[in-house]
């Protein structure tokens, strides 16, 4: 039975969740489950069910459902949800690999938010991610910058440990590292209410969000898995304390689930 090999997580954005996304029901809040084809094409396609703030730092939380999307080419080519990406270089038997990535970080319209008067677009990040695999522990770094002028940069580190894989399913622990340029915090967080007449609204500051999350599959079926997650976000000072229009800071920690099934080809 072909096994998955979870990596990292959530989330979404996020992120919602730490995937780099502002609002729930973006791809970015699903976990990274890549399979691993060593040649040829492998596949797996589903659909999950994703819960999280509606918008970074609010209480408010919404079900949205997402494609799961996972197709990777001779292990070199990928697409991973919301990332497409090339491993340039994989020296052998080091575990390491280094290559290009892009991804799409989602933006939010007016009212996911009870100050939020304008919209934000939906963004595309591009950069170089890089990757170190020893047994069951991974570590995984992006550097990523933004399509949109103004919009800012970010890193992301993952570290992950697969503590159970047999060929029922995977349980793997992670913790990951969302930092966001100044330009990046004002563009997706300070600028939900810049038009609101705030009186203490200010530029923010570069910050840094830190998750952890608990992510499983189960192997139902040769080729159909189950996929569960949940991830549990600390935001940093700029984005906990950025003002409303109600004078009053942003909830500094958020959640978010996953559940869903996917069919590996």
């Amino acid at each position: 039975m072909k096994k998955l090999l979870v990596t990292s997580l959530l989330l979404a954005s996020t992120s919602a969740m730490a995937g780099g996304s502002g609002v729930a029901g973006s791809v970015s809040d699903v976990p990274d489950t890549p399979t691993e084809a060593k040649s040829g094409w492998k596949a797996s396609v589903g659909l999950g069910v994703v819960n999280a703030p509606t918008f970074a730092g609010v209480d408010d939380t919404e079900s949205t459902g997402v494609p799961l999307i996972n197709v990777s080419y001779n292990d070199t080519f990928y697409f991973e949800y919301n990332k497409l990406g090339w491993w340039a270089w994989k020296p052998q038997d080091t575990g390491f690999r280094v290559g290009l990535v892009a991804q799409s970080r989602k933006g939010y319209d007016r009212g996911d938010g009870p100050w939020i008067e304008h919209e934000v677009d939906d963004t595309g990040l591009a950069g170089v991610r890089a990757q170190w695999k020893s047994g069951m522990f991974k570590l995984d770094a992006s550097l990523l910058a933004s399509s949109e002028e103004d919009s800012g940069g970010e890193m992301h580190i993952t570290a992950s440990y697969t503590f159970l894989a047999s060929a029922k399913g995977t349980l793997t622990g992670m913790v990951k590292a969302e930092s966001l340029s100044e330009d990046s915090v004002n563009y997706f967080y300070y600028g939900a209410n810049a038009n609101s007449g705030d009186p203490l609204f200010s530029g923010g500051e570069s910050t840094t969000n830190v998750s952890v999350g608990l992510i499983g599959t189960y192997n139902i079926a040769p080729q159909w898995t189950l996929i569960g997650a949940v991830l549990a976000t600390s935001y940093g000072d700029a984005i906990s304390d950025a003002p409303t229009n109600r004078g009053t800071g942003m909830e500094d920690s958020g959640t978010t689930a996953l559940v869903g099934a996917t069919y590996t080809f």
